[in-house]
């Protein structure tokens, strides 16, 4: 798998590191199911999110969840 840059954000606060953490992946259009989910398990955030283009919205999102 090529490297990916994966954007760290602080939800619910705006102290750096004292929100909730979330992985950030921008072109996830351009990975798979799989490629997204190993990427969200070594990230070990509580959630990722792979923003994508979208034909009926003005964007698409996919989640996915460390395994605890």
């Amino acid at each position: 798998m090529q490297p990916v840059k994966v954007y760290h954000y602080d939800a619910f606060s705006n102290i750096p590191n004292k929100g909730n953490p979330a992985g950030v992946v921008f072109n996830g259009e351009n990975l798979s199911e799989e490629q997204m989910r190993e990427i969200a398990e070594r990230v070990g955030f509580n959630e990722t999110a792979f923003p994508m283009t979208s034909d009926r919205a003005d964007l698409r999102i996919r989640f996915f969840y460390a395994r605890t």
